[in-house]
């Protein structure tokens, strides 16, 4: 499986929200010769481009930015921490706890692993 552009990806936003590039840029107050650049992978785009292409397609920001390669935080721990802000203080702390204990095991079994 081959990894995913950051255009392929924005393309398979806009199909998945029924937006054609012109109604995409009109949204996101851009032009649409910006998206088509975007989606043809010829532009990486900057960071208030990323903002106002999240904002049109109702996406967290942080999640086109670290597939546009602004942040080294995997998608997947963006979605984790986005949804932890619905939880309460204590069940946000519950939650960190078995993360991290978690996380301190995997890496505990994988030294380990690696030292036989």
């Amino acid at each position: 499986m081959k990894n995913e552009t950051f255009g392929e990806y924005i393309i398979q936003l806009r199909y998945t929200k029924r937006l054609s590039q012109r109604k995409l840029a009109e949204l996101a107050g851009i032009t649409n010769s910006t998206i088509s650049r975007i989606e043809s992978n010829q532009v990486n785009p900057d960071p208030i481009t990323i903002e106002k292409i999240a904002h049109a397609l109702d996406i967290d920001k942080s999640i086109l930015m670290t597939k546009c390669g602004y942040s080294e935080i995997p998608e997947e721990f963006v979605v984790i921490a986005r949804k932890t802000g619905e939880l309460t203080d204590t069940q946000r702390a519950e939650i960190f706890k078995k993360l991290n204990a978690t996380i301190d095991q995997f890496l505990n079994h994988v030294y380990d692993d690696e030292e036989e």
